[in-house]
């Protein structure tokens, strides 16, 4: 799927972490210190960000709005976009919830959109849908995940990756246009899942089992998997094709590009999409290290923690962001950021 939509701008962004942080040394009194330090060699990851107890990825992303709106821009809202795959409850929508807490008009459109890593693309896209149609005014797009909610904390594999963020995007009129290129490949769902809590397989006494599974990490049916392999065989596959896709919508030449927002997964996986796509590599920002992967939140958490830098360099005026993973799914857009407001990092 590609479609240009005009008349659309991201006004600003902000980003909330988690407030504890988790430095992965702490591990060598559990795992062989050479094996702690390949896997953050690997990753690129030394420390996560971690929600406290009780602290959701709605309030994270309550704390970032917060930073960005005025009363003015509030009374003009017209929707709340939510996305994430850590919401408050089964239900109601925590789009709705935002929408009374942040204090918006109930003359407002609110609702969920259940996606992580590619799902701040998919924010966008709802929301530049939303107010190219003339249905808003403006959209406040709320991105996080806490993950490490859903993490077995004997599993190595992940508790070595994930952390908790949460975002505020503020996408408005304007006389700019945002390109998107978005595909899914639903049969590959399997590799990156919570495998129990849900209708298909609600909990029980045999989902909360902790066992030793065929990777060798320790976790139970109701703890997130992810099969690596699987994902950055999907991801070095479809990536490349998903930008492509959206700089010929967008009508620019890679050459042309001075960023790529990639969703912040780990430091081998960029590395060599980088080496694959043949950009620079100041061009393509790796600023995970101390956050770890947050998911649904890991794109604005570059931008927040690179924007003053980027700003600087002029790298914000021709952007392609892209996210990618559960679904499995790939989403691109391009669009011009260098007059948004990018506060730094919370």
């Amino acid at each position: 799927m590609k479609v240009r939509l005009n008349g659309v701008e991201v006004r600003s962004i902000a980003v909330v972490l988690g407030e504890e942080e988790f430095n992965l040394a702490e591990l060598y009194d559990i795992y062989e210190k050479d094996e702690v330090n390949r896997i953050i060699k690997t990753n690129g990851i030394s420390k996560i960000r971690i929600a406290p107890e009780g602290v959701c990825a709605s309030d994270l992303c309550e704390k970032a709005a917060r930073q960005i709106l005025t009363d003015d821009e509030t009374k003009r809202i017209g929707a709340v976009v939510f996305v994430s795959q850590t919401p408050d409850y089964v239900l109601p929508a925590t789009g709705a919830s935002l929408q009374h807490r942040l204090g918006i008009s109930q003359d407002t459109a609110a609702f969920d959109i259940n996606h992580g890593c590619s799902g701040y693309v998919y924010g966008l896209y709802q929301a530049s849908l939303l107010v190219a149609s003339g249905s808003c005014d403006s959209v406040l797009v709320c991105a996080g995940d806490t993950l490490t909610r859903y993490v077995n904390p004997l599993d190595k594999s992940n508790r070595t990756v994930f952390g908790d963020a949460g975002s505020a995007t503020l996408v408005g009129k304007g006389d700019s246009d945002i390109a998107f290129s978005i595909m899914t490949d639903g049969s590959g769902a399997e590799h990156l899942i919570i495998p129990a809590g849900g209708c298909r397989y609600p909990k029980d006494e045999n989902s909360e089992t902790v066992s030793v599974r065929k990777d060798g990490n320790m976790r139970s049916d109701e703890d997130l998997f992810m099969n690596g392999l699987e994902v950055m065989n999907f991801s070095l596959r479809e990536v490349p094709k998903t930008v492509e896709a959206v700089l010929s919508c967008k009508g620019w030449d890679k050459s042309e590009v001075t960023l790529f927002g990639f969703h912040q997964a780990n430091k081998f996986m960029l590395d060599y999409l980088r080496k694959t796509l043949k950009v620079p590599k100041e061009s393509l920002p790796i600023a995970m290290g101390e956050t770890g992967n947050t998911s649904a939140a890991s794109i604005p958490t570059m931008l927040t923690q690179e924007g003053k830098r980027l700003s600087e360099e002029n790298r914000l005026q021709k952007t392609v962001l892209c996210g990618f993973g559960a679904g499995l799914s790939c989403a691109a857009a391009a669009l011009d950021l260098s007059r948004t407001k990018i506060l730094e990092t919370l």
